[in-house]
């Protein structure tokens, strides 16, 4: 990374770009994806903080419904942490879904100015 003074990359949303764009070839889509999470998890090894935001879809097995990552298990292994944000009721949660580090656990946060 060039750019010294850059500490953090938000990409929102890279789902945008593949859900419809390459729904008849999964397999470049794949390779795409790859090479976009292995450049992001080099620059992230350059001590620059990369969050990526992915959408949801829901997935039915068994007659039961669930929601996962909406550009599927190959992009889903590519993550290091996960986390989920979410309304409960009437509060904001943040679930913390995957991580090297940390069991899975929820908290509730606040959204200020």
């Amino acid at each position: 990374l060039d750019h010294t003074q850059v500490k953090l990359i938000i990409i929102d949303s890279i789902t945008f770009h593949f859900r419809h764009d390459f729904s008849d070839d999964m397999g470049n889509r794949t390779r795409i994806l790859q090479a976009i999470a292995n450049k992001l998890m080099k620059i992230a090894k350059s001590k620059v903080a990369v969050v990526v935001v992915n959408q949801v879809t829901t997935r039915i097995r068994n007659g039961m419904s669930e929601l996962v990552p909406a550009l599927g298990e190959s992009w889903a292994h590519c993550v290091t942490n996960r986390i989920s944000l979410h309304w409960s009721k009437e509060s904001r949660n943040a679930t913390l879904l995957k991580s090297p580090h940390c069991k899975q656990q929820t908290v509730q946060y606040i959204v200020t100015k």
